[in-house]
């Protein structure tokens, strides 16, 4: 669920990323063919791309040009197969293919990604209902988890927790051991949380007073929660 969100808040950065990184590639692709098509040539001549049949042709025209822009920069494939023999004959194509290089490979999709998290980041934090829907899960989980807990916890199955119930839980009970060392609550924490969480006073926790008090306590600061403890 969360993928589709991003990708619908992400589609029209998507969209203009798409433009811009094609009018960079455009761009490129024309001082490709007018630069280092000719000097390819030349290349080609000497034996060079004997095994590549494309090599020679690969910035003929802007649209070859581009694709081979696209495989070598963004796709990252073989990036050296043309440019390296190119650049050793006429070291000053370095300046095409790095400038191409950096721009795109380096600098656009780098930044395209940045834009995108940035969007799906500030389009989370005005989506109060997803939010909401999501602390509502969240809720529903550990209140489960704390439901098991109790389970475990209450040995004799009578469906409310002793004092005595309470202490050899956090020894025994591990998922209740983790929850108190989250709360940063110890053994001789105990006594004094047990009074806590027994809201109505009657001497015994009750399985809705352990559920409910231990999540709020879990869902405030667990060094706040801690100090009202101690």
């Amino acid at each position: 669920r969360r993928l589709l969100q991003m990708m619908e808040s992400c589609l029209k950065t998507l969209v203009w990323s798409f433009l811009l990184l094609m009018f960079a590639m455009s761009f490129w692709a024309v001082i490709a063919v007018e630069v280092i098509h000719p000097l390819a040539q030349e290349v080609a001549e000497q034996g060079v791309w004997k095994d590549c049949p494309r090599c020679s042709g690969a910035f003929s025209s802007v649209f070859t040009a581009m694709l081979t822009l696209f495989q070598t920069v963004v796709a990252g494939d073989s990036w050296g197969l043309v440019a390296m023999p190119v650049i050793e004959a006429f070291p000053g194509t370095a300046a095409v293919f790095a400038g191409a290089l950096l721009t795109m490979g380096l600098g656009l999709l780098n930044l395209i990604v940045v834009v995108m998290v940035d969007s799906f980041a500030e389009k989370r934090a005005k989506d109060i209902i997803s939010r909401a829907d999501d602390m509502d899960c969240e809720e529903i989980e550990e209140k489960t988890v704390l439901g098991k807990i109790f389970d475990r916890i209450d040995e004799d199955g009578s469906g409310e927790l002793s004092f005595e119930e309470l202490e050899q839980g956090a020894r025994k009970v591990a998922e209740f051991r983790h929850w108190l060392r989250v709360l940063d609550i110890d053994a001789k924490d105990l006594r004094q949380l047990f009074f806590m969480v027994d809201e109505d006073g009657s001497g015994s926790i009750s399985v809705a007073e352990f559920i409910d008090t231990m999540y709020r306590m879990k869902n405030t600061e667990s060094r706040t929660a801690a100090k009202f403890v101690k």
